[in-house]
């Protein structure tokens, strides 16, 4: 019974971290049109653009991955000066599996910003502010 209560909480989470990098990397591509069209206009072709934004959700991930598995381990070593008897195990394959979902979310989630921002007319994008 604790495995699927482990399991929803690990879909409730994958939904909540899908929502927060698609509502991150749309303002994004908001706050970015100027951008976008200047590279529109240089020629840069609507895979690129998707490229451009699909890394960079790529790249904050990665750091978000880093920083939970340091979150992880620090909260390890306060639980266990606190409460020595307790038994706490961060194996290999949950690292994995968390990164595996971070990233899986994180592309899932930028993938529609990403298509918009290459869909952007250039002249209206460069007219934008």
């Amino acid at each position: 019974m604790f495995s699927t209560f482990i399991d929803v909480v690990i879909a409730i989470a994958m939904i909540i971290g899908f929502i927060v990098i698609f509502q991150a990397m749309y303002t994004a591509v908001l706050e970015r049109t100027r951008e976008i069209g200047i590279l529109k206009s240089l020629g840069a072709g609507k895979l690129y653009i998707v490229n451009v934004v699909l890394r960079e959700t790529l790249l904050i991930a990665f750091g978000g991955i880093i920083l939970g598995i340091i979150a992880s381990y620090a909260a390890k070593a306060g639980l266990r000066t606190k409460f020595q008897t307790l038994p706490i195990l961060i194996t290999g394959g949950w690292l994995a599996r968390a990164a595996v979902i971070a990233i899986i979310g994180s592309l899932l989630g930028a993938f529609y910003p990403a298509i918009k921002a290459a869909q952007k007319d250039p002249i209206d994008a460069l007219a934008y502010e």
